[in-house]
Order: structure tokens, then C-alpha cells, then sequence
């Protein structure tokens, strides 16, 4: 099954992405025929910027009931290959493009046995850290952020566990009902990468300066 405005839009964000120069560690396009979904993963190296995150992800989910609303509502979209079809579904869903990213911190920062000591110490530093990325991030969130929450694994014995995963993940959400034609798509497109980009940016930020130092003293 083929969806030509996402397919349109991911483009557009390749061609954005590579005006940035950024290190893509991945692009890649999916998509499940038998759950009418299609999506977009993207993964941007982060190790040689800074030590405290290592790499971010973007992942965008869209289907094909999204993609018949948006058909109907674009000029020019007669031809769209899914609104020649006889039985056409109905498709009352707004055309919103979730979004899902993901930063990945380094947790070797916390691993750090000369930092963090022995023990529930590692921890505790994992626990300051979320909570002073927590405390200064929310000022930047966009407003189509819908959550965050972050994943954490734990591994180790009683005596002394330590963090082998730390994942923050935001939920966003793009409207894009109300446009009506595809360039103007591919405009709130352009804005809505730009917005992610300065958001790691700051992430990157923040994830710097919320690191509890004071244990290495």
C-alpha cells in the first residue's frame, strides 16, 4: 500500500535533515500492510557532541486513515491512489503525525565508580540526575508535547546494583488539519524538524548542566 503524502513529508525531512549536516546513523521508512500503518525512524548520533547523551531517535507513525483525511483535504489530490478505491473507508481521525523521541544518556557517566562510589550511590546519581532534567526541561517543551516519561533498567545484586539503560521519552503530536495544500505541509513540516532539533539541543543542555557533580567532590 502506498502513501504519497507521507512519503512526500519523509522527503521533505530528509532533504531538511541533510541541509543540517547531522550524523544519521538511520533513516529508515516501515510499514505493516495487515495494521494499515506506515512510519519513520530516525537516529542521530550524539556521542561526539557530548559525552552525556548518546543518541537521539525520532520515530513518526502515520496510516492509511490519516492519509485518506488528508488526501480529501489537500488541493490537487484527485489522482490520490487510495481515493480511486471503491470502498473507500470513512476517515473521521484528524491527520496528526505522532511523534515519539527518544534521547539516550549515557550511562556510563553513572557507572563510573570514581564518581558515583559503590553500590546504591550509582542510583541515587541516576536519581538526581532525571530530577534535575525533569526540573529545568519543562520550559522547553513545546506545546504539541503530550508526555514524558523515562525508562530506566536496574541490574545488578542486593548489594550493589547499577543502571544498564536510560532512555527520555517525549510524546509529541503534529496537527495537520486545516492545511490545504501540500507545501503548506511541508512547511509546518520544516518547522516542526527545526523545533526538534533546537529541543535537543537543549536537552543536551540541560543533561550537562543537571548532572550531580557534587558526588565527585
Amino acid at each position: 500500500m502506498d502513501y504519497p503524502i507521507f512519503n512526500s513529508i519523509i522527503n521533505h525531512i530528509q532533504e531538511e535533515l541533510n541541509r543540517h549536516e547531522l550524523p544519521i546513523q538511520q533513516f529508515k521508512k516501515w510499514q505493516e500492510q495487515a495494521i494499515n500503518a506506515s512510519g519513520l525512524e530516525i537516529a542521530i548520533n550524539l556521542s561526539e557532541i557530548t559525552p552525556f547523551i548518546n543518541l537521539v531517535e525520532i520515530n513518526l507513525d502515520w496510516d492509511k486513515f490519516k492519509e485518506i483525511r488528508l488526501a480529501r483535504q489537500l488541493k490537487g489530490m484527485e489522482q490520490h491512489p487510495l481515493l480511486k478505491k471503491p470502498s473507500l473507508p470513512e476517515a473521521n481521525i484528524d491527520p496528526n503525525i505522532d511523534v515519539e523521541i527518544t534521547w539516550h544518556f549515557n550511562e556510563q557517566m553513572i557507572l563510573d565508580e570514581e564518581l558515583t562510589g559503590e553500590g546504591s550511590g550509582k542510583i541515587e546519581t541516576a536519581s538526581q540526575w532525571m530530577q534535575g532534567v525533569n526540573q529545568h526541561l519543562q520550559s522547553f517543551l513545546p506545546e504539541d508535547n503530550l508526555t514524558n516519561r523515562w525508562h530506566v533498567e536496574i541490574e545488578g545484586s542486593d548489594e550493589e546494583k547499577y543502571i544498564s539503560d536510560m532512555n527520555l521519552i517525549s510524546y509529541l503530536q503534529y496537527g495537520l488539519a486545516g492545511e490545504a495544500e501540500l507545501n503548506d505541509i511541508h512547511n509546518k513540516v520544516t518547522k516542526k524538524i527545526k523545533q526538534l532539533l533546537i529541543l535537543t539541543n537543549k536537552v543536551v543542555e540541560v543533561a550537562e548542566h543537571s548532572f550531580p557533580r557534587a558526588l565527585a567532590d
